[in-house]
């Protein structure tokens, strides 16, 4: 789905490199709110090679596929999908790609669905894995917890109701907390990590908008470990984030870190590295810069 700003009739253009077994690949896309204009995917071997296009619901370049296979292209739908539903198999790669998308957020903003606990407690409950590395990591980021159990009631309806208890240890004993009742980086962790998990067991690629809200600066480190670990996230998963928290700059660097501003209500983008490099040096902190104002992405108050 697609919406422009102040219903402006502009076609909207996007593009996206990223690597499949070691290949690079690019894909272009220009599209309006109702028809694709055109798509472009090149593939990166010794140099950039253009192998399948289209402009409006002809095809213009194909050396993916079998030609003698035609695929009936429509208005509303990519290429891509297309070619996935008339199972031309040299697509699902990069169908896969993209189909391993996961995100806290659409086009509306958070995705209140994301954050449901009850059908998240009801998928620990089944899957014991999951719920072994959601608790290993809060018990480990001193939350006060030593232990989640899952349980579940039966509603009016006979239909079970699945919700977790927190063990906290008082004294000697342990006291059982309900979810409601936690500190809310407790929860924000109870239902991340579940994703952090399913990204790196299917090797996805997870976008987090403030993905540190409620968590003390800290945790995030350890939480960006999870996917650099190269034996733990041995699928090569990515993480995309946002945040506000201008500590981690220096521990991402600058070949990492996308800052935005706004001007004049349009929004643009750039890469650390694009900067001149008088004003961010290889052996300088990126943080004091950032907050001093002159890298740009901070609000002119």
């Amino acid at each position: 789905m697609l919406e422009t700003y102040f219903n402006n009739d502009s076609p909207a253009e996007f593009f996206i490199e990223f690597q499949i077994d070691d290949v690079q690949y690019t894909y272009e896309l220009t599209t309006t709110d109702v028809k694709v204009i055109s798509e472009k995917i090149y593939r990166k071997d010794k140099r950039k090679t253009l192998i399948l296009g289209r402009q409006h619901t002809d095809v213009t370049r194909n050396s993916l596929y079998d030609k003698k296979r035609e695929v009936f292209l429509r208005d509303n739908a990519s290429i891509i999908s297309t070619a996935k539903q008339y199972r031309i198999e040299e697509i699902d790669s990069i169908y896969s790609f993209f189909d391993s998308f996961n995100s806290n957020v659409n086009y509306l903003g958070h995705r209140h669905d994301f954050y449901d606990y009850a059908k998240l407690s009801e998928f620990y409950s089944s899957n014991p894995d999951v719920l072994d590395f959601v608790k290993e990591k809060i018990c480990d980021f001193d939350t006060g917890v030593v232990d989640i159990t899952i349980h579940h009631y039966e509603d009016d309806e006979k239909e079970k109701r699945y919700f977790p208890l927190f063990a906290h240890l008082n004294g000697n004993e342990s006291a059982l907390i309900n979810y409601h009742f936690e500190s809310s980086g407790t929860k924000s962790l109870y239902v991340y990590l579940a994703f952090y998990f399913l990204s790196i067991k299917k090797g996805g690629i997870l976008v987090l908008d403030e993905f540190d809200t409620n968590l003390h600066p800290d945790i995030l480190p350890r939480l960006l470990d999870i996917f650099e670990d190269r034996v733990v996230n041995s699928m090569r998963a990515q993480l995309v984030f946002s945040t506000h928290n201008s500590d981690i700059l220096d521990r991402m660097g600058k070949y990492r870190t996308v800052l935005f501003n706004k001007e004049d209500g349009a929004s643009y983008c750039y890469r650390l590295d694009e900067l001149p490099p008088d004003i961010l040096r290889n052996d300088r902190p990126i943080a004091p810069l950032y907050r001093s104002g002159r890298l740009g992405g901070v609000p002119k108050l």
